[in-house]
């Protein structure tokens, strides 16, 4: 018999804190799941031979240790939560690292606990919205806009600069001091998110010269949400079509994980795949992508206002890649 359920893997129980073992039981309370912690790996593998269904949140050494000893096991549903910034460790394993969907750096409880809730109801929550359903209340300062031409992308870049730069200004008194970057890094994901959106996404655009303008129809418009609640500032372009698959998620794994990927780049040829990654990766600290298949694809970048883009670039990275039909 199958159930879900999640597992804490050996090594990760004996070095995550109080606080985030408290956030793995509320989750688990919450959405009414298991949490099995205190077993050995052996004690694992065995279990998840008849539990698929099952979710595993484990280090990387964790996960060497499973694909040493049995890494059939190795699925979508393991939550890989390095302790370090770079990974070299995991180098000569990038074949398993292809399933994997989830790695979860070292973010604040908050939204730990966020993260780890939509893992487990996205995919069989078909009514469930997107992660930006858990920041998108009433008294959070949003900035909605449908983009119907491309023309609009410098505008709507400085736009959204503006946005965070005032919403920054109003709050910096509960702010950290080097958070103001944040607003014209936002600004710069925007655009790489509106070239992936606008182009790489549309199977019929995807080739097309970018240097040309074109007016998007209604099929086509993109759709961009800005939020900042005090804490968090959420970047949000989501297009119609769905392009984006889970095999072009191993090239950003890697480089959250700090590993050499030769191909990892801009590749125009790729539905979905044309995101500048080592510049959005390298200003914020959280990138989740949302996928329902030939229906919508939605980019998500988060930063945080208790945290300097300095300490950012010192911890390891969180990469989601949601996927359901």
């Amino acid at each position: 018999m199958t159930s879900t359920t999640l597992y804490i893997a050996e090594n990760l129980n004996k070095r995550i804190t109080p606080a985030q073992m408290n956030a793995f039981q509320s989750v688990c309370d919450e959405s009414k799941i298991p949490l099995l912690q205190n077993l050995s790996n052996h004690e694992i593998m065995n279990q998840l031979k008849s539990n698929p269904q099952a979710f595993l949140i484990l280090d990387v050494d964790d996960f060497i240790c499973f694909i040493k000893k049995n890494n059939t096991l190795v699925n979508e549903n393991f939550i890989l939560m390095p302790q370090e910034k770079e990974s070299f460790e995991l180098e000569s394993h990038k074949d398993e690292l292809k399933k994997i969907r989830f790695i979860i750096g070292n973010p604040p409880n908050d939204l730990l606990k966020i993260f780890l809730t939509h893992i487990f109801v996205f995919k069989n929550s078909p009514d469930k919205k997107g992660i930006c359903s858990y920041f998108d209340k009433e008294n959070n300062v949003c900035f909605k806009h449908d983009v119907i031409h491309s023309s609009e992308r410098s505008t709507l870049q400085q736009k959204v600069t503006d946005f965070f730069q005032e919403e920054i200004q109003k709050n910096k008194d509960k702010l950290v001091a080097g958070t103001s970057s944040y607003a014209k890094s936002m600004g710069d994901i925007l655009d790489e998110f509106l070239m992936n959106a606008i182009w790489d996404a549309n199977p019929k655009r995807a080739s097309t010269d970018r240097s040309i303008p074109i007016a998007l129809s209604e099929e086509e418009k993109v759709n961009l949400l800005c939020i900042f609640d005090t804490l968090n500032f959420i970047l949000s372009v989501s297009d119609q079509f769905g392009t984006f698959y889970g095999g072009v998620i191993e090239k950003y794994i890697c480089h959250a994980l700090g590993l050499k990927e030769p191909r990892v780049g801009i590749s125009q040829n790729t539905a979905g795949a044309g995101l500048g990654i080592f510049m959005v990766m390298q200003k914020i600290g959280v990138l989740i992508f949302e996928v329902e298949k030939g229906k919508i694809t939605r980019a998500t970048a988060i930063a945080r206002g208790d945290q300097t883009m300095r300490d950012l670039q010192k911890k390891p990275k969180t990469i989601l890649f949601f996927e359901r039909n």
